[in-house]
């Protein structure tokens, strides 16, 4: 499942979505802030390799930010002039059962951005796969707009009627922001307001909550001290769900640079640093 390219904690993220516009313009803005996020974080884009609708507004978003991105498309499309240009590389494959094998043969991470038929169709064999031990990558819904919300209800539905394992509907991640994305890729969970924290160093902290750089789109996590003087401190997300550099602290035990304690400690007001937070 990984493509010969990737190097480090960089993945291949496979991505379906519309080749449409949808009648939202937001979404084509979220199609295009999703390509820059992947280009930005190391990853390669893996899509259906169009130029129209949201697969075009997506990998432009890419491109421009000097990202890596393969495009797959059936020679159908391709004789009708539909694929993107600029590609890093474009496969082309001779139908769309192949185009789809492909795809998911490339991944290491599934995403369902808002789409239509073809996009079920695509998140729903690779849920199926999963499922079944055939494909070992992870997929989740980019839940942008609630778009996924009446997906998420009938999978709970197909639980309730003894379709479908409830542990695994529950597992299936809906992810309603680019700061859920980077925890997910990660592995880890987002932080949330009143939870306690640990610094590889041993200090504790309480997550006051996250806040938007407008001018940038990036994520930061904002958290106090638990210990001595109480300060407020702001750190990128991507930063603080990063893993320790065990190279420059080889006595560290500790996974992440900072890990989630279950249990809780001291007060906490959550009026503190709200100039911090978004409104």
């Amino acid at each position: 499942m990984t493509y010969s390219g990737k190097k480090g904690s960089a993945m291949n993220i496979t991505v379906y979505l519309g080749a449409s516009r949808g009648n939202d313009p937001r979404y084509e803005a979220d199609a295009s802030a999703l390509g820059a996020w992947i280009a930005e974080h190391g990853h390669t884009l893996i899509y259906g390799g169009s130029r129209t609708g949201l697969m075009g507004a997506l990998s432009a978003g890419a491109l421009k930010k000097g990202g890596s991105v393969i495009g797959v498309e059936p020679q159908e499309f391709i004789d009708t002039a539909l694929q993107q240009e600029g590609l890093t590389k474009l496969i082309v494959t001779p139908d769309m059962a192949s185009r789809k094998a492909k795809m998911m043969e490339l991944g290491d991470i599934f995403l369902a951005f808002p789409g239509g038929f073809g996009t079920l169709e695509e998140i729903s064999q690779v849920m199926s796969e999963v499922k079944l031990g055939h494909l070992k990558g992870r997929f989740a819904f980019l839940d942008f707009n609630g778009y996924y919300q009446p997906l998420k209800a009938f999978l709970e539905a197909m639980s309730r009627q003894g379709f479908v394992d409830a542990k695994w509907v529950k597992a299936a991640a809906f992810l309603p922001s680019l700061a859920a994305l980077s925890a997910f890729v990660a592995g880890r969970e987002l932080p949330k307001p009143g939870e306690t924290w640990r610094h590889f160093k041993q200090k504790r902290y309480r997550i006051i909550g996250l806040a938007d750089d407008a001018a940038t789109k990036e994520t930061y996590v904002v958290y106090k001290t638990l210990y001595g003087e109480y300060r407020d401190f702001i750190r990128p997300l991507d930063m603080f769900l990063s893993e320790v550099d065990h190279e420059k602290y080889p006595d560290v035990r500790q996974r992440w640079r900072f890990e989630k304690e279950t249990g809780g400690c001291c007060s906490w007001n959550p009026a503190i640093s709200q100039q911090y937070l978004k409104p």
